[in-house]
């Protein structure tokens, strides 16, 4: 048996990329996903991948409009997965912006303000409408997609930096809280994914800097020992790993993915 069999996940920001990618591994292992995010069309193309996939297990994936900074979207998402199906067994807390790349001294504060309340005050948002029932079935597995720029400082990204280290003590507290209830709480810190938000976020950079994105990108490369991005679908499987029983005895772990950039 699939180790999802008979599972629900909830992922956030499941329209593209990782969250997509995640969406397809745990479908493909046997979950019934709930795919939710502000991109209906995206979620629906998801949700097409997903039944055309020869992993595909026949049930239908459930779309719900979700928007991190919207409470009453969040609420009504969690409830339209509980009634639907009764619990919620995995949710991964995948949705986030990339935020302003500039010096701290250059944000405005509604750039802090967008970056902080998408990827840290949504995520607790999330949590907090989920984390109740799963408290009442004692069980339940909480996946958070962090970013090693939250330990190894990267230039021009401080209030993504930010975001994404709060979320870090965020999840380590919750380990702590719900171990008790039998939940855990864990976290997968990416390294430079390739894709078109690291595309942005390079030519954003370079230009800051004056060079090119191309040498912006082999700037880049030089600091991973493996010297390669990492792909959306290895993101998938550590989520896969981490919201599974195949990690029973594993919380408040902050687990790289980023081809050795961060070894801590």
């Amino acid at each position: 048996m699939p180790d999802l069999a008979d599972k629900v996940a909830l992922i956030t920001g499941a329209s593209r990329a990782i969250g997509r990618s995640i969406a397809l591994t745990l479908a493909g292992d046997g979950a019934q996903v709930v795919l939710t995010g502000r991109d209906m069309d995206g979620l629906a193309q998801t949700s097409r991948l997903i039944q055309e996939s020869k992993d595909y297990a026949g049930r239908a994936p459930k779309i719900a409009r979700l928007d991190q900074v919207d409470a009453a979207s969040i609420e009504a998402a969690v409830q339209t997965t509980l009634d639907t199906f009764g619990q919620i067994d995995v949710l991964v807390n995948n949705s986030g912006v990339t935020g302003k790349s500039a010096a701290l001294w250059d944000l405005s504060e509604e750039d802090w303000d967008d970056a902080i309340d998408t990827n840290l005050k949504g995520a607790f948002m999330v949590s907090k409408a989920v984390i109740p029932s799963m408290i009442a079935r004692k069980r339940g597995s909480i996946v958070f997609i962090g970013s090693v720029t939250g330990k190894r400082p990267l230039v021009h990204r401080s209030v993504y930096a930010a975001s994404k280290l709060g979320m870090v003590g965020m999840m380590r507290t919750l380990a702590v809280e719900l171990g008790p209830h039998g939940i855990r709480a864990n976290l997968i810190s990416p390294g430079y994914v390739d894709g078109p938000r690291l595309e942005l976020v390079m030519e954003q950079v370079a230009g800051i800097e004056n060079i090119t994105p191309r040498q912006m990108r082999e700037k880049w490369l030089e600091l991973v020992p493996l010297g390669k991005f990492v792909k959306p679908e290895e993101i998938a499987q550590g989520v896969l790993f981490l919201g599974s029983d195949r990690s029973s005895a594993i919380t408040g772990i902050d687990l790289n993915i980023s081809g050795g950039l961060v070894m801590y």
